[in-house]
């Protein structure tokens, strides 16, 4: 009879979580910075890219424009989820995301910028929420 201890099942559950459902490849960077001396664009800063994907967390995002005696146009921000492998760093909020390779052509090229990263006791994928900004993705 073969014992196996929690932290193998973990384990097993991780390893299947990360080679069949992040199918997509993420990258995690520091968007880069205009060089006020030199008045050149310095390269981002990519702080990881691998295994990945990012879900939306409700319907489709929209601009709606409002008229308010002024046109005032309002955007709305949509709220994603990215999932990675519990060995990726930990994203933070002066990072941005973006997908590098996707079954979703469309979803390629996309940036969002980081929210928050949940934590769990018993982490299989880490979780981290992002936000989708129209202004980042040439308006749409």
């Amino acid at each position: 009879m073969i014992v196996t201890t929690s932290t193998d099942r973990f384990a097993a559950i991780r390893h299947l979580a990360e080679t069949r459902v992040l199918t997509d490849t993420v990258k995690i960077y520091i968007p880069g910075t205009l060089d006020p001396d030199t008045w050149e664009t310095l390269p981002d800063i990519v702080l990881w890219e691998g295994p990945g994907m990012v879900l939306p967390d409700r319907s489709p995002d929209m601009t709606v424009t409002v008229q308010d005696g002024q046109s005032t146009p309002v955007t709305e921000t949509g709220r994603y989820r990215m999932f990675t492998p519990v060995a990726a760093p930990l994203a933070t909020l002066e990072h941005t995301v973006t997908l590098t390779a996707s079954a979703d052509p469309a979803a390629v090229g996309r940036k969002w910028l980081v929210d928050s990263v949940e934590r769990s006791s018993v982490p299989v994928l880490r979780l981290t929420w992002l936000t989708y900004d129209t202004t980042l993705n040439d308006g749409s």
